[in-house]
């Protein structure tokens, strides 16, 4: 009785069951298994593409590193040497460089990275009503002493007051 039972109770079943439904389930996976075998060697191909890449990038990168390394130590070298010329320099001829250094010292204290005939935006009077006002206004000559001719100029562009250097030959 049991594999009557059974036997029955399978056919049952099956007749429960439409064949054209399971025929496109079946197609169905099929079809997704295709795309998915698609897809997978799409990705082992982008894989491979990116191995090459990356193994391309990273001799590059090594090149470019071992470059800037080569290139710090040419200029640490040419800076060592300077500093040694330098050096010798001021110890045979030592007039020179004190004349050099209280000139520095002079034009140092000129230059005077936040001057306070600057005011802040929050302290600037308000900009006149004609923003068209574009004309440079001088505020200090240049002492350098020499031929050169530098002076600071003051520039208001739309309400905001810059500083420009003007220079002549060296």
């Amino acid at each position: 009785m049991e594999s009557s039972a059974a036997g029955v109770f399978c056919s049952r079943m099956l007749s429960m069951v439409n064949r054209e439904d399971v025929n496109a389930i079946v197609q169905a996976q099929r079809h997704m298994l295709d795309r998915f075998e698609k897809t997978n060697e799409m990705l082992l191909n982008f894989n491979n593409l990116s191995s090459v890449r990356l193994s391309q990038m990273t001799e590059r990168y090594l090149n470019h590193t071992r470059a800037l390394v080569e290139m710090k130590k040419d200029l640490d070298s040419i800076f060592r040497r300077i500093r040694t010329l330098k050096d010798k320099l001021s110890k045979q001829h030592p007039e020179a460089f004190s004349s050099i250094r209280a000139s520095v010292d002079v034009e140092d204290e000129e230059f005077d990275p936040n001057p306070k005939s600057l005011l802040p935006l929050s302290d600037a009077p308000e900009p006149s009503s004609d923003s068209s006002n574009t004309s440079p206004t001088l505020l200090t000559p240049g002492a350098s002493g020499d031929s050169e001719d530098t002076s600071l100029i003051k520039e208001q562009v739309d309400g905001h007051a810059q500083l420009v250097t003007e220079g002549g030959g060296e």
